[in-house]
Protein backbone atom coordinates (compact mmCIF):
# COMPACT_ATOMS: atom_id res chain seq x y z
CA UNK A 1 0.00 0.00 0.00
CA UNK A 2 1.58 3.14 -1.03
CA UNK A 3 1.69 6.09 1.35
CA UNK A 4 3.10 9.61 -0.28
CA UNK A 5 2.54 12.55 2.11
CA UNK A 6 -0.58 12.15 3.72
CA UNK A 7 -2.14 15.25 4.83
CA UNK A 8 -2.24 14.91 8.34
CA UNK A 9 -1.06 12.86 11.55
CA UNK A 10 -4.00 11.40 11.66
CA UNK A 11 -4.63 10.46 8.08
CA UNK A 12 -0.68 8.41 8.81
CA UNK A 13 -2.25 6.72 11.84
CA UNK A 14 -5.60 5.70 10.03
CA UNK A 15 -3.30 4.65 7.13
CA UNK A 16 -1.30 2.82 9.81
CA UNK A 17 -4.35 0.75 11.25
CA UNK A 18 -5.60 -0.10 7.83
CA UNK A 19 -2.59 -1.41 6.75
CA UNK A 20 -1.74 -3.59 10.26
CA UNK A 21 -5.56 -4.68 10.17
CA UNK A 22 -5.66 -5.93 6.71
CA UNK A 23 -3.46 -9.10 7.30
CA UNK A 24 -6.01 -9.99 9.97
CA UNK A 25 -9.32 -9.09 7.98
CA UNK A 26 -7.72 -11.59 5.11
CA UNK A 27 -7.38 -13.94 7.30
CA UNK A 28 -10.65 -13.98 8.83
CA UNK A 29 -12.58 -13.63 5.19
CA UNK A 30 -9.90 -16.76 4.32
CA UNK A 31 -11.33 -18.34 7.45
CA UNK A 32 -15.00 -17.37 6.97
CA UNK A 33 -14.99 -18.90 3.57
CA UNK A 34 -13.79 -22.09 4.88
CA UNK A 35 -16.39 -22.48 7.35
CA UNK A 36 -18.61 -21.18 4.94
CA UNK A 37 -17.75 -24.07 2.40
CA UNK A 38 -17.26 -26.71 5.53
CA UNK A 39 -21.01 -26.13 6.49
CA UNK A 40 -22.38 -26.23 2.91
CA UNK A 41 -20.07 -29.52 2.22
CA UNK A 42 -21.74 -30.99 5.98
CA UNK A 43 -25.03 -29.93 4.53
CA UNK A 44 -24.82 -31.92 1.30
CA UNK A 45 -23.34 -34.78 2.81
CA UNK A 46 -26.28 -34.86 5.71
CA UNK A 47 -28.64 -34.35 2.20
CA UNK A 48 -27.17 -36.92 0.02
CA UNK A 49 -26.46 -39.63 3.09
CA UNK A 50 -30.43 -38.87 3.69
CA UNK A 51 -31.07 -39.62 0.26
CA UNK A 52 -29.30 -42.85 0.24
CA UNK A 53 -30.75 -43.97 3.40
CA UNK A 54 -34.41 -43.59 2.19
CA UNK A 55 -33.71 -44.88 -1.28
CA UNK A 56 -32.47 -48.03 0.04
CA UNK A 57 -34.96 -48.29 2.71
CA UNK A 58 -37.30 -47.72 -0.24
CA UNK A 59 -36.06 -50.15 -2.24
CA UNK A 60 -36.48 -53.02 0.56
CA UNK A 61 -39.82 -51.87 0.99
CA UNK A 62 -40.25 -52.37 -2.78
CA UNK A 63 -39.16 -55.66 -2.86
CA UNK A 64 -41.14 -56.80 -0.18
CA UNK A 65 -44.07 -55.26 -1.76
CA UNK A 66 -43.28 -56.79 -5.16
CA UNK A 67 -42.22 -60.08 -3.36
CA UNK A 68 -46.15 -60.46 -2.12
CA UNK A 69 -47.81 -59.13 -4.92
CA UNK A 70 -45.74 -61.70 -7.69
CA UNK A 71 -45.92 -64.48 -5.41
CA UNK A 72 -49.63 -63.78 -4.97
CA UNK A 73 -50.24 -63.29 -9.10
CA UNK A 74 -48.09 -66.66 -9.43
CA UNK A 75 -50.72 -68.38 -7.46
CA UNK A 76 -54.37 -66.84 -7.68
CA UNK A 77 -53.89 -65.55 -11.57
CA UNK A 78 -54.96 -62.30 -11.08
CA UNK A 79 -54.30 -59.08 -13.29
CA UNK A 80 -55.03 -56.75 -10.32
CA UNK A 81 -52.42 -58.67 -8.62
CA UNK A 82 -49.83 -58.65 -11.64
CA UNK A 83 -51.18 -54.58 -12.16
CA UNK A 84 -50.12 -53.86 -8.56
CA UNK A 85 -46.82 -55.45 -9.26
CA UNK A 86 -46.05 -53.83 -12.12
CA UNK A 87 -46.17 -50.40 -10.83
CA UNK A 88 -44.13 -51.55 -7.44
CA UNK A 89 -41.68 -53.17 -10.28
CA UNK A 90 -41.55 -49.29 -12.01
CA UNK A 91 -41.58 -47.81 -8.68
CA UNK A 92 -38.37 -50.10 -8.04
CA UNK A 93 -36.87 -49.12 -11.04
CA UNK A 94 -37.33 -45.24 -10.74
CA UNK A 95 -36.04 -45.55 -7.08
CA UNK A 96 -32.69 -47.49 -7.59
CA UNK A 97 -31.99 -45.03 -10.57
CA UNK A 98 -32.18 -42.13 -8.40
CA UNK A 99 -30.30 -43.77 -6.12
CA UNK A 100 -27.30 -44.10 -8.60
CA UNK A 101 -27.16 -40.90 -9.28
CA UNK A 102 -25.69 -40.16 -5.84
CA UNK A 103 -22.09 -39.86 -5.03
CA UNK A 104 -22.19 -43.84 -4.63
CA UNK A 105 -19.06 -45.75 -3.93
CA UNK A 106 -17.72 -48.12 -6.99
CA UNK A 107 -19.32 -51.12 -4.85
CA UNK A 108 -22.47 -49.17 -4.58
CA UNK A 109 -23.03 -48.54 -7.81
CA UNK A 110 -22.30 -51.80 -9.01
CA UNK A 111 -24.54 -53.05 -6.37
CA UNK A 112 -27.50 -51.54 -7.76
CA UNK A 113 -26.92 -52.56 -10.68
CA UNK A 114 -26.63 -55.65 -10.29
CA UNK A 115 -29.88 -55.00 -7.83
CA UNK A 116 -31.70 -53.57 -10.90
CA UNK A 117 -30.58 -56.26 -14.11
CA UNK A 118 -31.79 -59.00 -11.19
CA UNK A 119 -35.09 -57.06 -10.11
CA UNK A 120 -36.02 -56.52 -14.52
CA UNK A 121 -35.17 -60.58 -14.72
CA UNK A 122 -36.93 -61.49 -11.94
CA UNK A 123 -40.14 -59.35 -13.42
CA UNK A 124 -39.86 -61.05 -16.43
CA UNK A 125 -40.18 -64.47 -15.26
CA UNK A 126 -42.88 -63.85 -12.82
CA UNK A 127 -44.70 -62.71 -15.67
CA UNK A 128 -44.70 -65.65 -17.88
CA UNK A 129 -43.96 -68.55 -15.65
CA UNK A 130 -47.11 -70.80 -15.20
CA UNK A 131 -48.20 -71.60 -11.51
CA UNK A 132 -45.92 -74.74 -10.76
CA UNK A 133 -44.51 -75.55 -7.57
CA UNK A 134 -41.45 -75.39 -9.16
CA UNK A 135 -41.76 -71.90 -10.53
CA UNK A 136 -42.95 -70.89 -7.17
CA UNK A 137 -40.10 -71.94 -5.60
CA UNK A 138 -37.90 -70.38 -7.87
CA UNK A 139 -39.27 -67.09 -7.51
CA UNK A 140 -39.57 -67.40 -3.99
CA UNK A 141 -35.65 -67.89 -3.86
CA UNK A 142 -35.39 -65.52 -6.39
CA UNK A 143 -36.82 -63.10 -4.05
CA UNK A 144 -34.77 -63.92 -1.24
CA UNK A 145 -31.50 -62.80 -3.23
CA UNK A 146 -33.37 -59.81 -4.27
CA UNK A 147 -34.26 -58.81 -0.50
CA UNK A 148 -30.28 -59.71 0.46
CA UNK A 149 -28.89 -57.77 -2.14
CA UNK A 150 -31.32 -54.76 -0.96
CA UNK A 151 -30.33 -54.98 2.60
CA UNK A 152 -26.18 -55.10 1.00
CA UNK A 153 -27.22 -52.20 -0.51
CA UNK A 154 -28.86 -49.93 2.66
CA UNK A 155 -25.48 -51.25 4.38
CA UNK A 156 -23.23 -49.97 1.47
CA UNK A 157 -25.49 -46.80 2.16
CA UNK A 158 -24.98 -46.18 5.96
CA UNK A 159 -20.90 -46.69 4.49
CA UNK A 160 -21.98 -43.31 2.83
CA UNK A 161 -22.48 -41.62 5.87
CA UNK A 162 -18.76 -42.72 7.35
CA UNK A 163 -17.43 -41.58 4.24
CA UNK A 164 -18.84 -38.20 4.25
CA UNK A 165 -17.64 -37.72 7.60
CA UNK A 166 -14.69 -38.80 6.98
CA UNK A 167 -14.17 -36.29 3.98
CA UNK A 168 -15.66 -33.45 6.22
CA UNK A 169 -12.90 -34.18 9.04
CA UNK A 170 -10.12 -33.77 6.47
CA UNK A 171 -11.49 -31.11 5.13
CA UNK A 172 -11.54 -29.60 8.19
CA UNK A 173 -7.87 -30.83 9.62
CA UNK A 174 -6.97 -29.65 6.45
CA UNK A 175 -8.25 -25.94 6.78
CA UNK A 176 -7.32 -25.76 10.44
CA UNK A 177 -3.65 -26.55 9.19
CA UNK A 178 -3.93 -23.85 6.55
CA UNK A 179 -5.32 -21.42 8.82
CA UNK A 180 -2.44 -22.26 11.34
CA UNK A 181 0.09 -21.61 8.73
CA UNK A 182 -1.44 -18.28 7.61
CA UNK A 183 -1.67 -17.21 10.77
CA UNK A 184 1.83 -17.97 11.69
CA UNK A 185 3.43 -15.74 8.60
CA UNK A 186 0.78 -13.54 9.28
CA UNK A 187 1.77 -12.30 13.29
CA UNK A 188 5.74 -11.46 11.48
CA UNK A 189 3.90 -9.44 8.91
CA UNK A 190 1.53 -7.91 11.10
CA UNK A 191 4.46 -6.77 13.72
CA UNK A 192 6.36 -5.68 10.58
CA UNK A 193 3.75 -3.47 9.03
CA UNK A 194 3.24 -2.04 12.87
CA UNK A 195 6.80 -1.47 13.17
CA UNK A 196 6.41 0.59 9.82
CA UNK A 197 4.30 2.81 10.82
CA UNK A 198 5.33 3.09 14.24
CA UNK A 199 8.78 4.37 12.65
CA UNK A 200 6.57 6.52 10.15
CA UNK A 201 4.64 7.74 13.37
CA UNK A 202 7.59 8.48 15.36
CA UNK A 203 9.87 9.93 12.95
CA UNK A 204 8.31 13.14 12.19
CA UNK A 205 7.39 14.08 15.56
CA UNK A 206 11.03 12.69 16.75
CA UNK A 207 12.25 15.19 14.48
CA UNK A 208 10.24 17.86 15.64
CA UNK A 209 11.35 16.86 19.26
CA UNK A 210 15.31 17.26 18.03
CA UNK A 211 14.42 20.70 16.55
CA UNK A 212 12.89 22.36 19.53
CA UNK A 213 15.68 21.24 21.37
CA UNK A 214 18.12 22.28 18.73
CA UNK A 215 16.28 25.81 19.60
CA UNK A 216 16.40 25.47 23.01
CA UNK A 217 20.40 25.02 22.58
CA UNK A 218 20.69 27.90 20.83
CA UNK A 219 21.75 26.24 17.46
CA UNK A 220 20.32 28.84 15.08
CA UNK A 221 22.58 28.17 12.26
CA UNK A 222 21.35 24.58 11.42
CA UNK A 223 18.53 24.52 9.23
CA UNK A 224 15.23 22.57 10.27
CA UNK A 225 13.59 19.83 8.09
CA UNK A 226 10.67 18.06 9.31
CA UNK A 227 9.29 14.77 6.97
CA UNK A 228 6.19 13.08 7.11
CA UNK A 229 2.51 14.28 7.00
CA UNK A 230 1.94 17.89 5.83
CA UNK A 231 0.66 19.37 9.11
CA UNK A 232 4.32 18.17 10.81
CA UNK A 233 5.88 19.53 7.62
CA UNK A 234 4.40 22.41 8.08
CA UNK A 235 5.12 23.07 12.01
CA UNK A 236 8.81 22.40 10.34
CA UNK A 237 8.50 25.15 7.94
CA UNK A 238 7.25 27.58 11.23
CA UNK A 239 10.33 25.92 13.18
CA UNK A 240 12.84 26.81 10.37
CA UNK A 241 11.21 30.47 10.10
CA UNK A 242 11.61 30.73 13.99
CA UNK A 243 15.38 29.60 13.76
CA UNK A 244 16.12 32.46 10.78
CA UNK A 245 13.98 34.96 13.20
CA UNK A 246 16.17 33.91 16.86
CA UNK A 247 19.22 33.71 14.48
CA UNK A 248 19.07 37.20 12.85
CA UNK A 249 17.69 38.47 16.82
CA UNK A 250 21.41 36.92 18.19
CA UNK A 251 23.30 38.32 15.50
CA UNK A 252 21.83 41.95 16.50
CA UNK A 253 22.18 41.47 20.01
CA UNK A 254 25.60 40.27 19.10
CA UNK A 255 25.96 43.72 17.05
CA UNK A 256 24.40 45.81 20.11
CA UNK A 257 26.93 44.12 22.43
CA UNK A 258 30.22 44.57 20.77
CA UNK A 259 28.63 48.45 19.29
CA UNK A 260 28.14 49.53 23.24
CA UNK A 261 31.11 47.68 24.33
CA UNK A 262 33.25 49.67 22.37
CA UNK A 263 31.43 53.35 22.51
CA UNK A 264 31.93 52.56 26.79
CA UNK A 265 35.29 51.81 26.25
CA UNK A 266 36.50 54.62 25.16
CA UNK A 267 35.17 57.40 27.64
CA UNK A 268 36.19 54.44 30.37
CA UNK A 269 39.44 54.57 29.47
CA UNK A 270 39.77 58.55 29.36
CA UNK A 271 38.05 58.66 33.06
CA UNK A 272 40.93 55.78 34.56
CA UNK A 273 43.67 58.08 33.04
CA UNK A 274 42.24 60.98 34.36
CA UNK A 275 41.66 59.08 37.66
CA UNK A 276 45.43 57.71 37.64
CA UNK A 277 46.72 61.79 36.80
CA UNK A 278 44.79 63.18 39.47
CA UNK A 279 46.23 60.44 42.26
CA UNK A 280 50.13 60.76 40.98
CA UNK A 281 49.04 64.70 41.55
CA UNK A 282 49.59 65.92 38.41
CA UNK A 283 46.83 68.80 38.90
CA UNK A 284 47.87 69.24 42.70
CA UNK A 285 48.33 67.35 45.93
CA UNK A 286 45.16 65.37 47.19
CA UNK A 287 44.26 65.23 50.85
CA UNK A 288 43.43 62.00 52.44
CA UNK A 289 39.32 62.72 51.52
CA UNK A 290 40.07 63.45 47.73
CA UNK A 291 42.18 59.95 47.53
CA UNK A 292 39.56 57.96 49.19
CA UNK A 293 37.05 59.43 46.54
CA UNK A 294 39.89 58.90 43.51
CA UNK A 295 40.58 55.32 44.94
CA UNK A 296 36.78 54.39 44.60
CA UNK A 297 36.51 55.82 41.42
CA UNK A 298 39.26 53.62 40.62
CA UNK A 299 37.71 50.63 41.91
CA UNK A 300 34.79 51.16 39.66
CA UNK A 301 36.01 52.34 37.02
CA UNK A 302 38.12 49.19 36.78
CA UNK A 303 35.14 47.07 37.57
CA UNK A 304 32.97 48.48 34.93
CA UNK A 305 36.15 47.94 32.77
CA UNK A 306 36.16 44.31 33.12
CA UNK A 307 32.12 43.95 32.74
CA UNK A 308 33.04 45.65 29.02
CA UNK A 309 35.63 43.18 28.48
CA UNK A 310 33.10 40.15 29.15
CA UNK A 311 30.85 41.63 26.64
CA UNK A 312 33.23 42.26 23.94
CA UNK A 313 34.75 38.70 24.61
CA UNK A 314 30.87 37.71 24.99
CA UNK A 315 30.31 38.98 21.74
CA UNK A 316 33.62 37.18 19.92
CA UNK A 317 32.93 34.09 21.33
CA UNK A 318 29.20 34.22 19.92
CA UNK A 319 30.92 35.08 16.33
CA UNK A 320 32.47 31.70 16.32
CA UNK A 321 35.02 29.82 18.03
CA UNK A 322 37.92 31.99 19.31
CA UNK A 323 41.10 31.71 17.24
CA UNK A 324 43.93 30.92 19.46
CA UNK A 325 47.78 32.62 19.34
CA UNK A 326 49.40 29.75 20.61
CA UNK A 327 53.04 30.51 22.30
CA UNK A 328 54.48 28.29 24.77
CA UNK A 329 55.22 30.20 28.37
CA UNK A 330 55.03 28.85 32.21
CA UNK A 331 51.72 28.39 33.70
CA UNK A 332 52.98 29.48 36.66
CA UNK A 333 54.01 32.67 35.98
CA UNK A 334 50.89 33.81 34.28
CA UNK A 335 49.06 32.85 37.60
CA UNK A 336 51.62 35.20 39.50
CA UNK A 337 50.91 37.85 37.41
CA UNK A 338 47.25 37.67 37.68
CA UNK A 339 46.92 37.31 41.66
CA UNK A 340 49.42 40.47 41.83
CA UNK A 341 46.62 42.59 39.95
CA UNK A 342 44.22 41.74 42.71
CA UNK A 343 46.30 41.59 45.33
CA UNK A 344 44.26 45.11 46.28
CA UNK A 345 41.22 43.11 46.84
CA UNK A 346 42.25 40.59 48.87
CA UNK A 347 44.03 43.16 51.19
CA UNK A 348 40.75 44.60 51.17
CA UNK A 349 39.24 41.95 52.38
CA UNK A 350 41.94 40.65 54.34
CA UNK A 351 42.11 37.01 52.16
CA UNK A 352 44.80 34.36 53.51
CA UNK A 353 46.24 33.08 50.04
CA UNK A 354 47.08 29.44 49.52
CA UNK A 355 49.04 29.17 46.44
CA UNK A 356 50.30 25.67 45.48
CA UNK A 357 52.17 26.04 41.79
CA UNK A 358 54.13 22.91 40.51
CA UNK A 359 57.15 24.51 38.83
CA UNK A 360 57.97 23.73 35.32
CA UNK A 361 54.39 23.67 33.47
CA UNK A 362 54.82 25.20 30.28
CA UNK A 363 52.10 24.90 28.14
CA UNK A 364 51.85 25.81 24.57
CA UNK A 365 48.14 27.58 24.43
CA UNK A 366 47.26 31.27 23.69
CA UNK A 367 48.61 33.29 26.65
CA UNK A 368 46.07 36.44 26.54
CA UNK A 369 42.98 33.82 26.81
CA UNK A 370 44.39 31.67 29.84
CA UNK A 371 45.00 34.83 31.07
CA UNK A 372 41.21 35.73 30.72
CA UNK A 373 40.37 32.32 31.91
CA UNK A 374 42.35 32.31 35.60
CA UNK A 375 41.73 36.28 36.00
CA UNK A 376 37.64 35.16 35.75
CA UNK A 377 38.35 32.27 38.04
CA UNK A 378 40.40 34.50 41.06
CA UNK A 379 37.91 37.37 40.58
CA UNK A 380 34.95 35.06 41.19
CA UNK A 381 36.65 33.12 44.40
CA UNK A 382 37.63 36.94 45.55
CA UNK A 383 34.13 38.10 44.84
CA UNK A 384 32.46 35.38 46.83
CA UNK A 385 35.13 34.74 49.55
CA UNK A 386 33.95 36.19 52.81
CA UNK A 387 35.71 38.98 54.86
CA UNK A 388 39.04 37.19 56.58
CA UNK A 389 38.28 34.08 54.36
CA UNK A 390 40.58 31.66 52.69
CA UNK A 391 41.85 31.75 48.72
CA UNK A 392 43.14 28.11 47.37
CA UNK A 393 44.95 27.84 43.84
CA UNK A 394 46.66 25.03 42.97
CA UNK A 395 48.66 24.20 39.51
CA UNK A 396 49.28 20.52 38.68
CA UNK A 397 51.02 18.71 36.01
CA UNK A 398 49.73 15.01 34.86
CA UNK A 399 51.54 12.99 32.25
CA UNK A 400 49.95 15.12 29.01
CA UNK A 401 47.84 18.31 30.81
CA UNK A 402 47.37 20.65 33.41
CA UNK A 403 45.00 21.34 36.03
CA UNK A 404 44.16 24.60 38.14
CA UNK A 405 42.04 24.67 41.51
CA UNK A 406 40.55 27.63 42.47
CA UNK A 407 38.84 27.23 45.75
CA UNK A 408 37.51 29.85 47.87
CA UNK A 409 35.96 29.76 51.30
CA UNK A 410 32.45 31.60 50.73
CA UNK A 411 28.83 30.04 50.48
CA UNK A 412 30.05 27.53 47.57
CA UNK A 413 28.05 26.66 44.17
CA UNK A 414 24.64 24.70 44.63
CA UNK A 415 23.93 21.33 42.69
CA UNK A 416 21.37 22.82 41.05
CA UNK A 417 23.23 26.50 40.34
CA UNK A 418 26.43 23.97 39.06
CA UNK A 419 24.42 22.74 36.08
CA UNK A 420 23.91 26.48 34.99
CA UNK A 421 26.75 28.40 36.48
CA UNK A 422 28.51 27.87 32.91
CA UNK A 423 25.61 29.76 31.22
CA UNK A 424 25.57 32.81 29.83
CA UNK A 425 24.19 35.81 32.26
CA UNK A 426 23.41 33.65 34.60
CA UNK A 427 23.15 35.22 38.10
CA UNK A 428 23.31 32.27 41.33
CA UNK A 429 21.46 32.28 43.65
CA UNK A 430 24.13 33.75 46.36
CA UNK A 431 25.04 37.28 45.27
CA UNK A 432 28.83 38.40 46.76
CA UNK A 433 28.81 41.55 49.35
CA UNK A 434 30.10 44.66 48.24
CA UNK A 435 30.62 43.97 44.95
CA UNK A 436 29.34 45.16 41.93
CA UNK A 437 26.58 42.91 40.30
CA UNK A 438 28.49 41.19 37.83
CA UNK A 439 27.46 40.54 33.84
CA UNK A 440 26.68 36.74 34.55
CA UNK A 441 29.16 36.30 31.51
CA UNK A 442 32.68 35.78 33.27
CA UNK A 443 32.57 31.77 33.99
CA UNK A 444 30.49 31.54 30.44
CA UNK A 445 33.38 33.30 28.33
CA UNK A 446 35.43 30.69 30.53
CA UNK A 447 33.99 27.76 29.55
CA UNK A 448 34.16 28.99 25.87
CA UNK A 449 38.26 29.92 26.12
CA UNK A 450 38.35 26.39 27.74
CA UNK A 451 36.49 24.81 24.74
CA UNK A 452 38.44 26.65 22.13
CA UNK A 453 41.87 24.72 24.29
CA UNK A 454 40.35 21.66 24.26
CA UNK A 455 40.25 21.45 27.49
CA UNK A 456 37.39 21.15 30.13
CA UNK A 457 36.06 23.08 33.28
CA UNK A 458 33.94 21.85 35.85
CA UNK A 459 32.44 22.35 39.60
CA UNK A 460 34.23 20.36 42.18
CA UNK A 461 32.31 18.75 45.48
CA UNK A 462 29.14 21.03 44.58
CA UNK A 463 27.34 20.08 47.76
CA UNK A 464 30.56 21.41 49.98
CA UNK A 465 31.09 24.46 51.73
CA UNK A 466 32.56 26.73 49.24
CA UNK A 467 32.86 27.18 45.70
CA UNK A 468 35.95 25.01 44.40
CA UNK A 469 36.30 25.44 40.26
CA UNK A 470 38.92 23.00 38.14
CA UNK A 471 40.03 23.52 34.67
CA UNK A 472 42.17 20.62 32.95
CA UNK A 473 44.39 21.85 30.17
CA UNK A 474 46.21 19.89 27.21
CA UNK A 475 50.09 20.92 27.62
CA UNK A 476 50.70 21.24 23.77
CA UNK A 477 47.63 22.67 22.07
CA UNK A 478 48.94 22.34 18.98
CA UNK A 479 48.53 18.61 19.24
CA UNK A 480 44.85 19.09 20.04
CA UNK A 481 44.54 21.82 17.35
CA UNK A 482 45.67 19.52 15.02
Amino acid sequence: MAIKNPKSLPMLILYGFGVVSLPLIGALTYGAVHVERLAEQSQDAVHQAVRAIQHSDRVIEQVTSMERTGRQFLVLQDESLFEAYRDTHEEFQSTVTRLKDLPLSSKQYQLASELLLAESALFEHVAQAEPTDRNQKEVADAFIGLTRKAENLLSRSNELIDREVDVLRKDASQAQEVLFWLAASLIPLTLASAALFTVLISRPIREVDQSIRQLGDGDFDKGIDVGGPQDLKHIGEQLDWLRERLRELEQEKTRFLRHVSHELKTPLTAIREGTELMDEGTVGRLNDEQREIMRIIRNSSGQLQRLIEDLLNFSNVQIGPPALNLTKFHLGELIEEVVETHKPATMAKHLELDIHLEESIQLTADREKLRTIVDNLVSNAVKYSPEGGRLRIAATRSEDSATLDVVDSGPGISAQDSQRVFEAFFQGGVQAQGYIKGSGLGLSITREFVNAHQGSIQVVNAEQPGGHLRVTLPLDGKKEAA
